[in-house]
């Protein structure tokens, strides 16, 4: 493979954002009982259609009408605080002489502000892509096919960094390589993805 283009999940891979996801959920639905940790580890790298119907099927009635504007008022406000830089990204990125981008299932404003509130955002001047501009979220391969059309770069010259099983998923389908970040120990054994447990070791893999 000759590596022309390093693509980047957001949430869970750069920054680790999905617990104050989850504590939104729990903060909002009071029927919710499961803890931060139990609904990040369902959850991880699932858009939120999918985890308000998943709620919805286990606790019929527990989403109420147009919650989503409450479920993102209480998420950004989470945010603020929350929200960090994953460890070692600064470095990895500051040494990474490859080109890069980001492909994430959230929202594009929602990336950047994570970006600048975590100093990541000068290490992405353009490059960063989201699934709902595309309407298409992973495990679709669209999002990342769309990050290599744009760089003109072809799939099998491109690597996907990722931290859930639905982006690794994605990148199969595109026909992309990808790295598996698993900072937590999560490996279940049901891929054979290379894995890195430290965002700085992907320098010597790439």
């Amino acid at each position: 493979m000759s590596l022309q283009l390093v693509i980047f999940d957001m949430d869970g891979t750069l920054v680790q954002s999905e617990d104050c996801a989850s504590q939104a959920l729990i903060d909002t639905i009071p029927a919710l009982t499961a803890s931060v940790s139990e609904l990040t580890a369902r959850y991880r790298g699932m858009r939120l259609a999918e985890i308000f119907a998943d709620i919805e099927r286990m606790q019929p009635g527990a989403i109420p009408d147009q919650y989503l504007e409450t479920y993102r008022e209480r998420e950004d406000l989470l945010a603020q605080s929350m929200i960090k830089v994953s460890e070692g990204a600064d470095a990895m990125l500051s040494r990474l002489d490859k080109p890069k981008c980001i492909a994430s299932n959230a929202p594009r404003e929602k990336t950047l502000r994570s970006l600048a509130s975590c100093g990541l955002a000068h290490h992405f001047t353009e490059g960063v892509f989201s699934a709902n501009d595309l309407q298409a979220w992973k495990p679709d391969p669209s999002l990342f096919l769309h990050a290599a059309q744009h760089y003109q770069v072809a799939p099998a010259n491109c690597i996907v960094i990722e931290d859930s099983a639905v982006g690794l998923q994605a990148a199969r389908a595109a026909g992309m390589p990808a790295i598996f970040y698993d900072p937590f120990d999560l490996y279940d054994g049901s891929h054979d993805t290379p894995r890195i447990s430290s965002l700085l070791q992907l320098l010597d893999r790439l």
